[in-house]
C-alpha cells in the first residue's frame, strides 16, 4: 500500500518557513540593536552622565590600588613573614624605596612579584543591567553600558580573601561543552560526509563553522546552526524536515528569550524614545550609577579602614622592635 506524504511535507515545509521567517525577524532585530541603537545610548551617556561616570572611573582606580596593596602584604605574609605587621613595613619600605631591605624580605617579595600577571581592567565601565562591552578610548568608556556581572563580580569577590578561583573553570567547561554541541549539530547537517551531496552555500556555511570552532566563537557557531538549514529542503526527508523544525522551535525560544533581555536594557530601540522617555530614561540610568558609586565608595571604604588597621599594628611593631634594638645597643 502507497502513502502519499507529500500533504503532510508541505505542511512540515509551511511550518519550517514560517519559522525562519520569525527567526530572521529576530535576527534583525538584535543586529539593528547591535548596530544603531547600542553606539547612539553609549553617546549619549558619554554626554548626559559623563560625571557620573569620571567618578565612578576614580573610585575603581581607588579600589584597584588598595586591593593591590592588600594582595601583596598577604603574599608576603604567604612567603616567609607570618606577621601582617612586619609584612606592612616591608611593604611601605620597598614601596617608597627608602632603604634596602633585608635578604628574607627580599626573598619573600620575588615570590609575590614574579610571574605575577600585569595589572589590568578587572571592571570597565559597566555595571546594572546594561549591556556589557570592553571599554576603549576614554570617551568611549564614558559611554560605556553596564552587566550584572560586574555588580556580582564586586560585590562577591575580588579582594584580598580570593574564594572564587573554581568558578572560572566551571564556566571554561560550561563554554567548551556549548561549542561542541553547536559544532556537532552542524556537523551533522553540513558535513560532507553525514549530509552527503552538500551545495556551495552550505560548504561555506560548513567553512565558518569550522572557523568559529577553531576561534572559540560561540555567537558565530549559533548563526551557522540557525542558518544551515536554509539552504534548501527538496532533498531532505520528511524525518530530517521534522528534526529542522525542531531545531528552528529551539533557536527561536533562544532568540526570543535574547530579545526579551535585550528589552530590559536601556539601549533596546533607543533610537525610537521621544523626549520625555529619554527624560525618564536618563533618571533611571543616573540613578543606577549613582548606586553602583555608593557601592564603590562603601567598598574603597572597608579596604582603606583594613589598611588602616594593619597600619596601626606595623607602628606598634615597629615601636617594640625598636624597644627591642635599644636594649641590645646597652647589652641588657
Amino acid at each position: 500500500m502507497v502513502i502519499d506524504n507529500e500533504p503532510i511535507r508541505r505542511r512540515v515545509e509551511s511550518e519550517l518557513q514560517a519559522l525562519r521567517a520569525a527567526i530572521e525577524e529576530c535576527e534583525q532585530q538584535i543586529v539593528r540593536h547591535e548596530t544603531f541603537d547600542l553606539p547612539a545610548f553609549r553617546q549619549w551617556m558619554a554626554v548626559e552622565c559623563g560625571d557620573l561616570l569620571r567618578e565612578q572611573r576614580a573610585l575603581e582606580d581607588r579600589l584597584r590600588l588598595l586591593r593591590g596593596r592588600l594582595a601583596a602584604i598577604e603574599g608576603l605574609t604567604q612567603h616567609g613573614i607570618r606577621n601582617v605587621a612586619a609584612a606592612f613595613y616591608w611593604f611601605h619600605e620597598i614601596e617608597q624605596e627608602r632603604r634596602a631591605v633585608p635578604p628574607y624580605v627580599q626573598r619573600a617579595w620575588e615570590e609575590v612579584t614574579v610571574g605575577r600577571p600585569e595589572p589590568h581592567r578587572t571592571h570597565s565601565v559597566e555595571v546594572g543591567r546594561f549591556d556589557a562591552e570592553d571599554a576603549g578610548s576614554t570617551e568611549e568608556n564614558a559611554g560605556a553600558e553596564f552587566s550584572t556581572e560586574f555588580r556580582r563580580e564586586f560585590t562577591e569577590g575580588a579582594h584580598p580573601e580570593g574564594g572564587e578561583a573554581s568558578e572560572p573553570g566551571r564556566e571554561e567547561l560550561g563554554l567548551v561543552k556549548k561549542l561542541k554541541s553547536f559544532f556537532r549539530k552542524i556537523a551533522m547537517l553540513l558535513h560532507p560526509d553525514s549530509a552527503g551531496l552538500v551545495s556551495n552555500q552550505e560548504l561555506e556555511l560548513w567553512y565558518q563553522a569550522q572557523r568559529a570552532y577553531e576561534e572559540r566563537d560561540i555567537v558565530t557557531l549559533e548563526r551557522v546552526l540557525a542558518r544551515c538549514d536554509r539552504v534548501g529542503t527538496n532533498c531532505r526527508t520528511l524525518s530530517e524536515l521534522r528534526e529542522f523544525v525542531r531545531q528552528a522551535n529551539i533557536r527561536l525560544a533562544a532568540l526570543q528569550e535574547s530579545i526579551t533581555s535585550f528589552g530590559r536594557s536601556p539601549s533596546w530601540r533607543f533610537l525610537l524614545l521621544s523626549k520625555s522617555e529619554l527624560q525618564a530614561r536618563l533618571m533611571i540610568v543616573r540613578g543606577e550609577l549613582r548606586e553602583l558609586i555608593r557601592e564603590l565608595a562603601q567598598d574603597a571604604a572597608r579596604l582603606e579602614q583594613a589598611l588602616q588597621r594593619i597600619e596601626r599594628k606595623a607602628e606598634r611593631w615597629v615601636k617594640r622592635r625598636q624597644g627591642m634594638e635599644k636594649q641590645l645597643m646597652l647589652g641588657i
